[in-house]
């Protein structure tokens, strides 16, 4: 399945798990035992279901229906909390998963990566660099 191909199978079918692009990037690329690994230079889950249900279309960007609300709503919750003591609600707060030179994705590819999974794999790396985190 092509890589924004497989960013929207999350966002359609799971959107409270994955309700932004930063959230699938994390555990694709990041989430050690996530059920992902790469196949024929795609990063590839191998349950059921994603070979179920297909795309009747190549898309060129996935879209994420509640990104810009989840967002605002992350954007509320870190200035209202912020010198207060209380936490996020769960549902609006984000930490990437804890790096694994040894077994993440994203140190662990293939040399036969697919270029639209090096894309992803690159602006994955790039979100965690903006967010602070060495790469």
């Amino acid at each position: 399945m092509r890589a924004e191909n497989t960013l929207q199978y999350m966002a359609d079918f799971y959107p409270e798990l994955f309700p932004t692009r930063k959230h699938c990037l994390d555990y694709l690329f990041c989430t050690v035992g996530n059920g992902y690994e790469w196949i024929n230079g795609e990063l590839a889950h191998k349950g059921e279901y994603e070979k179920k249900y297909k795309l009747k279309k190549t898309i060129e960007k996935a879209e994420f229906k509640f990104e810009q609300d989840w967002l605002r709503m992350n954007k509320f919750y870190k200035e209202l909390y912020e010198k207060g003591s209380k936490k996020i609600p769960y549902e609006y707060d984000f930490e990437w998963y804890p790096l694994s030179k040894e077994y993440s994705a994203l140190y662990n590819y293939p040399d036969d990566i697919k270029p639209d999974g090096k894309l992803l794999l690159e602006e994955c790396k790039q979100m965690l660099i903006k967010d602070g985190i060495e790469v």
